[in-house]
């Protein structure tokens, strides 16, 4: 049983683009005009420290032309997510890429000439109404003043800010397009073909058997073009740590968190409070209130309780189950006796 293709679905099962743009004409339209507006940008050039004035006009035409550009994005994205495999969709979301560079490449001197103001312009820019709600974003662009470089190199940064992305599009053409995942029997006897978007739906059926054969197929495919992952996931890796290095962070790890202002120790933190110990916990806690012997990888998704779940302690149990406080180490986990009384037993 081969997936549908988008043209086989019922257009009420599908998404409503139109809200984006009525029509692909509507869109080349916007991406003309876009194409044909950004070079005004070096109207701004070399001005922007002379008057806030200056400055807020060019963030109010970045802010113009960003919004256009999320439309155009998200309309040429969302139909590529409908059929990677179309080639239509494909060429308009290779049009937006190369859009993105030559915008990148033309704004370039933008965020440097910012960091450039001196500190007491700056502030007196800052109390000027006019600037009054780009705050918060030119408080972001100052902080990052470490880690912004010159013109020419932010402007070769721009160029190959697409061809440090590829590593991306292969991941996706490989596991949306030339995985395929094959088909399974349902509980209802019928043939479903197995893909993504259906995967975790089987993890949820009440049949356990048919949990492991979805797991182990889904998984046997991805096993079975790991090299090619794994290249995939090492470009990534590469590409970090260049632009980490290439901006001057310690790590790629503070790279990625610090323009949201995260410090490496909250980060840090996370990981060691959901460690293997705590996993480890939280699946024998399951097992216990589950009454079952072995939790299976491909059981984590399916609460086996959901059958009867209709009386008041049955809904006690599920409570008692999210919110229970760990225990000591080794400590036995023990329930109210009238929530053990009524835990469900399959």
């Amino acid at each position: 049983m081969d997936v549908p293709t988008r043209a086989e679905i019922p257009e009420s099962d599908t998404w409503d683009l139109a809200h984006l743009f009525a029509d692909v004409g509507k869109w080349q339209e916007d991406f003309v005009w876009v194409q044909k507006t950004y070079p005004r940008i070096k109207e701004w050039k070399g001005r922007l420290g002379a008057s806030a004035k200056n400055l807020a006009e060019c963030l109010e035409f970045e802010k113009e032309l960003d919004l256009k550009l999320e439309r155009l994005y998200h309309f040429a994205s969302l139909q590529l997510a409908e059929d990677n495999a179309n080639t239509q969709y494909l060429a308009r979301v290779g049009q937006i890429q190369n859009l993105f560079t030559k915008i990148g490449e033309a704004f370039a001197f933008v965020v440097p000439e910012i960091q450039a103001i001196d500190d007491q312009t700056f502030t007196k820019f800052m109390v000027d109404p006019v600037l009054a709600e780009w705050q918060i974003k030119l408080h972001k662009i100052r902080r990052l003043k470490p880690h912004v470089l010159s013109e020419p190199e932010e402007r070769i940064l721009a160029l190959g800010a697409a061809a440090l992305n590829g590593y991306d599009d292969t991941f996706s053409q490989l596991t949306d397009v030339d995985m395929k995942f094959g088909v399974l029997i349902d509980d209802t006897g019928r043939e479903k073909p197995l893909t993504q978007s259906s995967f975790s739906s089987f993890l949820v059926k009440r049949d356990a058997g048919l949990r492991q054969r979805a797991f182990e197929q889904f998984y046997v495919e991805f096993q079975d073009h790991q090299y090619t992952l794994a290249s995939s996931l090492a470009y990534s890796v590469k590409a970090d740590v260049f632009r980490a290095r290439a901006r001057n962070y310690p790590s790629s790890l503070q790279a990625a968190l610090f323009p949201d202002d995260v410090p490496v120790s909250v980060y840090e933190g996370l990981i060691k409070s959901t460690t293997i110990p705590t996993c480890r916990w939280w699946r024998k806690l399951r097992r216990t209130f589950r009454s079952i012997k072995r939790s299976s990888t491909w059981s984590r998704h399916c609460d086996r309780w959901e059958r009867n779940m209709s009386t008041f302690w049955r809904a006690v149990c599920a409570v008692v189950g999210a919110i229970v406080t760990k225990p000591k180490a080794n400590a036995a986990v023990r329930f109210h006796p009238e929530v053990t009384a009524h835990r469900p037993t399959s």
